[in-house]
């Protein structure tokens, strides 16, 4: 896996949220990442606190997803939901910046076939707003930066004709272009994020840390390195793919020229 030199950046020391997912090949459940490691986002989340969620797809049921606006470490929920086995599992502990601790306000979120999470804050929210049809900005049942960035990345895929289809290179390029319309602008804020379908993964890392690993029929991503796989750090800017059905692996998806 070879990755674009984006422009050098100073990364936000900011922790604001964790993020972890992991897709393979045959089920599997994550626990070591979600609860034995020691960098577990059951022990991060003494330090993000104000909710968990963690969406678990597999070929025979689909999307199953649970979250709570509580600590994951003291919630028997969250540990249950740990040992899920799946084909795909996105999980996140959150610490609260944008909009008050609540469900509604916890990740991840999901419409339709897709899936998001997001680590950051967003500073240009008047500009997002006004990208993001009013239709999609009242489908968002929180307050959350994160939902509203989801709300705009399924506006751009709907206004290609992809929103409701299957990962393809089309929806690459539009995610790609979304993606940099908002680091056009001068102070748009960190946009770490996952988005899924269950089939497909994309990882974007732009203020934040993010490490990915693979090998053995999985591909894993997270904020930090979780546990003891072989890590590599994301550059900035850097927008990754990996397809279950594939051989798990992740590939960069070139900006537009």
């Amino acid at each position: 896996m070879k990755f674009e030199q984006s422009p050098p950046r100073a990364v936000v020391p900011t922790w604001m949220c964790r993020l972890f997912a992991a897709l393979v090949d045959a089920r599997a459940d994550h626990r070591d990442a979600l609860l034995d490691a020691p960098r577990s986002l059951s022990a991060l989340s003494q330090e993000h606190p104000h909710g968990w969620g963690v969406a678990v797809w597999s070929e025979s049921e689909g999307w199953t997803i649970e979250k709570a606006p509580v600590r994951a470490q003291d919630c028997a929920r969250f540990r249950a939901c740990a040992t899920r086995p799946g084909n795909l599992v996105l999980a996140h502990v959150r610490q609260r910046t944008v909009g008050p601790q609540g469900v509604e306000n916890t990740h991840p979120f999901a419409h339709g076939r897709w899936v998001f999470a997001h680590n950051g804050t967003i500073e240009a929210l008047a500009w997002l707003r006004a990208q993001t049809c009013p239709g999609r900005q009242g489908r968002c049942e929180g307050q959350t930066d994160s939902e509203l960035f989801f709300a705009y990345l399924q506006g751009a895929l709907d206004a290609a004709g992809v929103l409701d289809a299957p990962a393809s290179e089309v929806t690459d390029a539009v995610i790609r272009a979304a993606v940099d319309r908002c680091l056009a602008q001068e102070r748009f804020g960190a946009i770490n994020f996952l988005l899924t379908d269950g089939e497909t993964l994309y990882a974007h890392r732009w203020g934040r840390t993010m490490f990915v690993s693979e090998g053995a029929g999985r591909a894993l991503v997270a904020s930090e390195a979780l546990a003891d796989h072989p890590w590599r750090e994301v550059p900035e800017g850097t927008l990754l793919r990996c397809d279950r059905r594939s051989s798990p692996a992740w590939r960069e998806v070139p900006r537009l020229s």
